[in-house]
């Protein structure tokens, strides 16, 4: 009685699992005179023998211990069926929300008066035991599992504010993003930087991957990119240059799609490279064309081959409409793509409507088409209308 209190006690008192084990031990081979004991115990269904005493351990210790998942009571064994379980009399088996997570194998016993009482006794200290570092193990993990959360959450809100809230909405020319992340952290990229009073950029990104690494890196890109873009450098040295940077941060296992696209009211011009990005959708009255000049994606290799300079006249109201894959990847309920076709007649019936308004409708669309399909990728729009008659 005195040993049981003690193990009552030290589980009250979170004493590790080592010591538990060290208890049972004593407790079963001295306490009871058992002479042979293996207290199996399994985690994730990988099996291992944690207290042991006057046996015969197999190299293959873990394809041994998991014979333990044979008993689902309290069991004589019968010999010759195995060299590990010939070793002892009695399995205890024990259960957890009808999972197997312990075993006790019992060894060496004289069956007479006690045996009865004795298996019930280390069948009790046993279950009790093995739930107890079972519930431990399982709060264990949820408070890992809410200390992820936390990290997860810390990094989407850092993650947001790296990404502009709000966009420019000017007589001469609007913004708009939808941005929806298709976990807590994502690897798409979009941004606006004022170059002057008659100029400025915009672009959209995409990291390949998911999850924290493509955020990482997408960070990187960005603090990169907001490093050279006020350097009044050419379109192609900034291109050149962010290649430079990423390769030098990927080592070429890692790449970033991109579009950027600089307008300037003076000249009346947008220009763009598009670097291995989905082509943006270019609308003007009589005017439709996907944005497709450019070069290779960034970050696959150290010096780019090439790299070609778009350019567009802005005389006339004119609709930018850039998105990632997340946009493409779409699928609805009969399995069809979201095609650039489809984009591109979305694109013309609504280039008239305030980028705000676009945006709105183009949400509308996108759920309407996808059905009930999930979204399965960050999904990201960001739309520029240029309005030079009101200038």
């Amino acid at each position: 009685m005195n040993s049981l209190l003690a193990i009552t006690q030290a589980i009250n008192n979170n004493v590790n699992e080592q010591g538990l084990y060290a208890m049972y031990r004593s407790f079963v081979t001295w306490d009871l005179a058992i002479p042979q004991l293996a207290l199996c115990v399994t985690t994730n269904n990988d099996w291992e023998i944690v207290a042991q005493k006057n046996i015969q351990i197999p190299d293959n210790e873990h394809d041994y211990a998991h014979l333990a998942t044979r008993f689902k009571e309290p069991s004589k064994i019968k010999k010759g069926e195995n060299p590990f379980l010939d070793q002892f009399d009695f399995a205890i088996p024990v259960r957890h929300k009808n999972q197997p997570i312990a075993c006790a194998f019992l060894g060496g016993m004289k069956e007479n008066g006690t045996t009865y009482d004795k298996i019930q006794v280390i069948t009790a200290i046993t279950n009790f035991i093995a739930v107890a570092l079972e519930n431990k193990r399982l709060f264990r993990a949820k408070l890992e599992q809410e200390l992820i959360q936390k990290e997860f959450q810390l990094a989407t809100e850092i993650q947001q504010m790296l990404l502009p809230k709000n966009l420019p909405n000017q007589k001469t020319f609007e913004l708009s993003k939808i941005y929806r992340q298709h976990s807590q952290v994502g690897g798409d990229y979009y941004d606006y930087f004022s170059l002057g009073p008659q100029r400025f950029a915009f672009c959209i990104a995409d990291v390949a991957g998911k999850g924290i690494s493509a955020a990482l890196l997408m960070a990187n890109f960005q603090a990169i990119l907001r490093g050279l873009i006020f350097q009044k450098l050419s379109i192609k040295e900034l291109i050149t240059q962010l290649n430079t940077n990423i390769f030098k941060v990927t080592k070429g296992e890692r790449f970033i799609t991109f579009f950027i696209g600089i307008v300037d009211f003076n000249q009346h011009l947008l220009t763009y490279v598009n670097a291995g990005h989905i082509p943006p959708i270019f609308v003007q009255k009589e005017n439709t064309k996907t944005l497709r000049k450019g070069c290779l994606i960034l970050g696959a290799t150290a010096k780019l081959p090439f790299v070609q300079i778009g350019q567009e006249p802005l005389n006339e109201t004119s609709t930018i409409f850039s998105f990632t894959d997340g946009v493409t990847d779409l699928t609805n309920d009969h399995n069809e793509y979201l095609s650039e076709e489809k984009l591109i007649q979305f694109t013309r019936e609504h280039f008239s409507l305030s980028s705000d308004d676009f945006n709105d409708a183009f949400f509308k669309f996108v759920n309407e088409f996808k059905g009930s399909h999930p979204f399965p990728d960050d999904f990201t729009v960001l739309t520029c209308k240029i309005k030079p008659e009101l200038q």
